[in-house]
């Protein structure tokens, strides 16, 4: 197994790090604040509860945040041109980015698009 030093292992993320709370307020009591207010205005509710960190990974980036896990760095790399960089100096790389869903056209027999919808 390789012994790893400080920020030996990258993390590279696009836009910010979400991570799930059930509880806006638990988010708060645990200091994580990196969300927009008015958007998760109310404390009762849930924050990111589709695209958050949840389990191992939320407790390894609280760790990182914390300064308690130095082997690992977070990078933030918005556009592939910085990822790359980054990539082409790695010895290995685990591509763990998320997805984007993408729109599936719907025809009808003759090839003309339909729009869908529903009650």
């Amino acid at each position: 197994m390789p012994q790893f030093g400080e920020g030996d292992i990258k993390i590279l993320y696009r836009d910010q790090i979400r991570v799930f709370y059930s509880k806006v307020k638990f988010a708060q009591e645990d200091g994580y604040n990196e969300y927009k207010q008015t958007v998760f205005s109310n404390k009762n509710g849930f924050l990111y509860s589709f695209t958050g960190l949840r389990g191992d990974a939320r407790n390894l980036y609280k760790k990182i945040k914390a300064g308690t896990e130095k082997r690992v760095k977070l990078v933030k790399c918005p556009t592939p041109a910085e990822q790359l960089a980054h990539i082409e100096e790695a010895d290995m790389v685990i591509w763990a980015a998320g997805y984007v869903t993408a729109a599936i056209q719907i025809k009808d027999e003759s090839g003309k698009p339909m729009n869908l919808w529903a009650k």
